[in-house]
Order: C-alpha cells, then structure tokens, then sequence
C-alpha cells in the first residue's frame, strides 16, 4: 500500500488507501511521511504536531476530526499542509486548490491527524484517481473503497492460493454492515456548489478563456 501510493504519487495523481484499523493506517501514514522525508520532499526542520504526537509536516496529506465553525473545517475533511507558523497551520483542500483555511496549533495537537491512508469512515465522499483497499476490512470497506477511484481500484488479501483469496473476500463481505452517513454526501455536495461560485465568478471577472500556450494548465501542490 505504501509503495501504492509513490507509484500514483510519481505520476502526479492522488491514491485513496483503506485500511482495516486505525493501527494499520498510523503505520501506513508513518511509513510513507518518512519515505517523503528520505526523498527530499518534506521538510523536518519546521514542525507541529497532531493526535497522539504525530509529526505534522508541510506537504503532509492530514485529516481535521472535528467541526470548527469558526475556521470552516470539517470532521473527516482532507487537507494539505501548506505552512506552519507558531500559532497555526494553513491547509488548502485535497480536491479544491481554493478551498483554504487556518487552524491553530492547538487544533491541531487535539483534532488533526495524517490522513495518507484511513480507514473506511474516513474516506466516504472522498474521490481519487485510484483507490487500495488494504486486507481484513469489513463489508463498509469492501463496500466504499473499491468505488473510491477513478482510474483504478485494488483490494489485497493475504491468502496461499486463489480461492482462499476469495474465501477470505467473501468473509470480509460478511464482516460488519456498510456504515454511510448523509454528512459525507452532504459535505461533497456543498464543495462542488462553492466550486461552481467560485468558476462562475471568475468567468464573469474575466471573460471567456481563449486558448493559447498556457491554456488548460493549472497550478498545484
């Protein structure tokens, strides 16, 4: 899973990893921060720090776990960190490079947390170009991860031969219901109409774009 995400990483595309428990997903997160690190990707000599102590580094993909009206960040939200200050970090949304906001490094020790790969809650209405869902997930995993992905989408299971494969697939598919929830669709719902405002006021501040060297291309992190 880890290597998953430096092979879409590389080619520039974002990569959904479900995990089956928390345990896993911190290790997950913890393995891939430190590759980033021993790649010259992430910057160790400016910190701040999230739940249970995680390092909290900029560039790092993070979770905001709790609603904080006053910042405008939401429970399950995914961010990228794009600067730490003493008193706060700046984040800009996963999905939507206009979408930014500012929590306090107090937020952050109690309510933020690296979010590479999560398990199952932490990825309703969430959409990437490719999805991997890791070994013993429940039903709501198997059920909300492989859908996650645009382009590609990978279950694993450990098993000596293919039908134990599908033996152990068909457990996972009996283990726990699907728990989905109308926040997440909600929340995605409401992202996509502050995208349409915002493109629409900027087609009527502008005019219509006319191609040319630099049309169709964009900036992003």
């Amino acid at each position: 899973m880890v290597d998953a995400y430096f092979d879409w990483h590389a080619r520039g595309k974002r990569v959904t990893l479900v995990s089956g428990t928390n345990t896993e997903a911190d290790a997950i997160n913890d393995a891939i921060q430190q590759r980033r690190v021993d790649q010259g990707e992430l910057d160790v000599r400016v910190a701040a720090w999230g739940i249970g102590q995680q390092r909290i580094l900029v560039g790092d993909t993070v979770q905001t776990r709790r609603n904080d009206r006053l910042t405008g960040v939401e429970n399950r939200a995914q961010w990228i960190v794009r600067g730490i200050r003493y008193e706060y970090l700046s984040l800009v949304s996963v999905s939507d490079s206009g979408e930014v906001a500012r929590v306090s490094t107090d937020y952050a020790r109690e309510h933020l947390q690296l979010a590479y790969a999560s398990t199952v809650h932490g990825v309703q209405g969430d959409t990437a170009e490719a999805s991997v869902v890791g070994p013993d997930v429940d039903a709501a995993g198997l059920y909300v991860g492989p859908t996650r992905g645009r382009l590609s989408n990978v279950a694993i299971v450990l098993a000596r031969t293919d039908a134990a494969a599908r033996e152990c697939l068909a457990e996972s598919m009996q283990r726990g219901t699907p728990e989905l929830t109308m926040q997440d669709a909600v929340r995605a719902a409401e992202a996509e109409m502050r995208r349409a405002a915002r493109n629409r006021e900027a087609a009527m501040a502008t005019g219509p774009v006319v191609g040319g060297p630099s049309a169709g291309r964009g900036v992003g992190m």
